[in-house]
């Protein structure tokens, strides 16, 4: 049966351990995939536009293909690993090989209109499709807390969701919709980079204030730890539209805001950040939300 779109679907144990996959695209994401993949004892063919990337895998046991449609014609799974989307669809449409009966994942970048656009490429010449996020650094493919997060056509996961898990052990399905991933991508990376850009402003404000770099930093690990609270809140809340009895109300968070606010004014410092988040809230207490939980903010901003 296929998996509802959002749904995590987890891995299931495969009845074959070794499948003849491609690897297309060697840079160090593309390496690392392929490194793993011998390493489990797969039949690995690899294909890169200059081939002395290639060649290297030869002594690692794997076919060195010159050209894609090698690659493809000698495998049923194909992991495609190259800059985005765009050039995966430059890369299908450009074939002379037959995809029909073949899956291929492409663990390349893209929007959401990417995504639609190479679903569509694959869909018509017959493939089987699967988009794949990658959430490590190539150091840890492979590794048992590395996610890989996929959607894909009926049963994709089924078939080689044992092949993901073998180079992220904590990989997951999340549906088949194609739009999912790049939404995913775009929320999770914005979680990863306002938590970046919340550092480098802090930081901003406190040099304005004559505030040693170093003792800002040495602060910066306490505050950390009250990340995991805020997971727990969002996690609690958010998911069941729960956001009455709150413990730090809305409006308590907007006072703290306005009062960071002006002092980030008051010192010169760069203050758009820090505006967004108190404009934010603050609407969201005109709006009579004052007395939830800070969370409640993703049911106004929906609404509006």
């Amino acid at each position: 049966m296929p998996a509802h779109a959002g749904a995590v679907v987890h891995w299931r144990p495969p009845e074959t351990n070794i499948m003849k996959i491609a690897v297309l695209g060697l840079g160090n994401m593309g390496s690392a995939l392929a490194h793993c993949l011998l390493k489990a004892g797969h039949e690995v063919s690899v294909w890169n536009r200059t081939s002395e990337k290639a060649e290297v895998f030869a002594e690692a046991g794997a076919t060195i293909c010159s050209s894609p449609n090698d690659a493809i014609a000698a495998s049923e799974f194909v992991i495609i690993c190259i800059k985005s989307h765009k050039e995966t669809v430059e890369l299908v449409n450009g074939l002379s090989v037959s995809l029909i009966g073949k899956t291929i994942c492409d663990m390349s970048t893209g929007d959401t209109s990417d995504a639609d656009r190479l679903v569509a490429t694959l869909k018509g010449q017959g493939a089987g499709y699967m988009l794949g996020m990658i959430n490590a650094y190539p150091s840890g493919i492979g590794g048992d807390e590395t996610t890989i997060l996929t959607v894909g056509s009926a049963g994709t996961w089924d078939r080689y969701g044992s092949i993901i898990r073998e180079l992220g052990g904590k990989s997951a399905h999340v549906g088949e919709k194609p739009t999912a991933l790049a939404a995913l991508f775009a929320g999770l990376f914005t979680v990863r980079q306002g938590f970046m850009f919340g550092m480098i402003y802090g930081a901003l404000v406190c040099q304005k204030a004559g505030i040693p770099m170093q003792v800002y930093a040495d602060q910066l690990p306490a505050t950390i730890k009250l990340v995991n609270d805020y997971h727990d809140l969002f996690a609690r809340t958010v998911p069941t539209e729960d956001y009455d009895n709150a413990e730090a109300s809305l409006k308590v968070y907007a006072m703290a805001q306005e009062d960071a606010l002006k002092t980030y004014l008051s010192l010169n410092a760069p203050a758009d950040f820090i505006q967004l988040m108190h404009d934010r809230t603050k609407t969201a207490w005109d709006d009579g939300h004052g007395d939830r939980q800070l969370t409640s903010l993703v049911q106004h901003m929906t609404d509006a």
